[in-house]
């Protein structure tokens, strides 16, 4: 399958995005555009696919769900300090493409400091949070008491191991059924994350999460061949098949 309505009209797809039925919005979150770039000024050099990479994602994303608007929920950009070069342009290029098929809305994240001198070029504004069909939408990177909530920041993944020792690691969401809170996957295919397997309240990256109660909790893992429901088990022990 690659959906599960994971709340009342609010699905979530293999394609790392989640979808509000009765708004028509298409929330994706942490694209860390410009992460080569970075890199780069810590003399790291790969080659530059990702905002290329990006690029073909959304609009392939965009064909299929056609939605009347778009929320980027934080970091669409990776460096924290200033504009790079690279990154201005990559950044205004994808917001750029976004705007010509549906309204964007770009909630702030922790990387996204100078992101309004980029935003204000395109007449879009920043928002430290946002409420649409009763849920709010934040980074993640701050206190938060609003519910139900949809957060991101955490980069979830899940590593799944075979008998011989080879691994694969899966973006995932993930559903705090009893605090009614929904981690979005990181959008970046360099920053797939965290693998959150085994992992404990208080070893959580966000302080909403530290709070979050892990039992009876829902991962779903983003693969090419569709949503696989790992129920609670990653918080268990290593995933392994």
């Amino acid at each position: 399958m690659n959906s599960v309505e994971i709340l009342p009209g609010i699905s979530i797809f293999n394609d790392l995005c989640l979808y509000l039925e009765d708004d028509g919005l298409l929330a994706m979150a942490d694209l860390h555009v410009g992460y080569e770039a970075a890199l780069e000024e810590e003399g790291v050099h790969l080659p530059r696919f990702q905002t290329a990479t990006i690029r073909d994602a959304i609009v392939e994303i965009l064909d299929k769900h056609e939605p009347e608007a778009v929320l980027v929920n934080g970091d669409i950009k990776h460096e924290f300090s200033r504009n790079l070069g690279q990154e201005w342009s990559d950044v205004k290029s994808i917001l750029s493409l976004l705007r010509e098929r549906a309204k964007v809305i770009l909630i702030r994240g922790n990387h996204d400091n100078y992101l309004k001198n980029i935003a204000s070029r395109l007449d879009i504004e920043i928002l430290n949070s946002g409420c649409f069909g009763g849920i709010t939408f934040v980074h993640g990177h701050s206190h938060c008491s609003e519910r139900p909530l949809v957060m991101a920041h955490e980069h979830p993944s899940v590593r799944i191991v075979d008998r011989v020792g080879a691994s694969v690691k899966l973006p995932c969401f993930i559903h705090f059924r009893k605090d009614d809170v929904i981690v979005m996957p990181a959008f970046s295919p360099l920053a797939v994350g965290t693998n959150i397997v085994g992992v404990e309240s208080s070893e959580f990256l966000s302080p909403i999460l530290r709070k979050c109660d892990v039992t009876g909790t829902s991962v779903y893992g983003c693969s090419e061949i569709g949503i696989l429901n790992f129920g609670s088990i990653p918080f268990l022990g290593e995933m392994k098949v």
